[in-house]
């Protein structure tokens, strides 16, 4: 099974959706440099169901959607500022020790209306995922240049 860098959050993303991240905790500095490197750009988001966000010690949901960063800035403290799209759901098999941040064996959860659609409905649907990708494109730019217009 495949391994993935995981994101607790304590929002929801789900496939198509836009998910702007600031990241700031070291962990997840590095999680967003092994997921650029050694990743394809992905790591899962799960939703935290207890606890907070920062500092560890939460309580994840085995449920969570593969994200891909479509945009990415480094701002010179290290910190992130994140576009990223939701591709598909995944399931968790099983968590690994957060060393150095969360980490699980994880696998797409295939939808049964997914492997009941025929080609047109995926031509339509990939049709409508890109045109929603442009529209992500444009609102990350848009993030991004103001996250540089805060820096000066």
């Amino acid at each position: 099974m495949p391994v993935a860098p995981m994101f607790p959050l304590g929002t929801v993303l789900v496939p198509g959706m836009v998910l702007p991240l600031h990241v700031f905790e070291p962990r997840y500095r590095r999680m967003v440099n092994d997921s650029r490197t050694h990743h394809d750009s992905t790591f899962g988001v799960v939703l935290i169901e207890r606890g907070s966000e920062v500092g560890g010690g939460d309580v994840r949901t085995d449920v969570g959607t593969l994200a891909r960063i479509l945009r990415a800035e480094e701002l010179p403290d290290g910190r992130w500022i994140l576009g990223a799209l939701g591709i598909h759901r995944i399931r968790v098999d099983r968590w690994l020790p957060d060393d150095p941040y969360p980490r699980a064996e994880i696998h797409e959860w295939a939808e049964q209306l997914r492997e009941q659609a025929g080609a047109e409905d995926e031509e339509e649907a990939g049709a409508e995922l890109a045109e929603g990708a442009a529209d992500v494109r444009n609102e990350v730019t848009t993030l991004l240049r103001r996250a540089a217009a805060l820096r000066r």
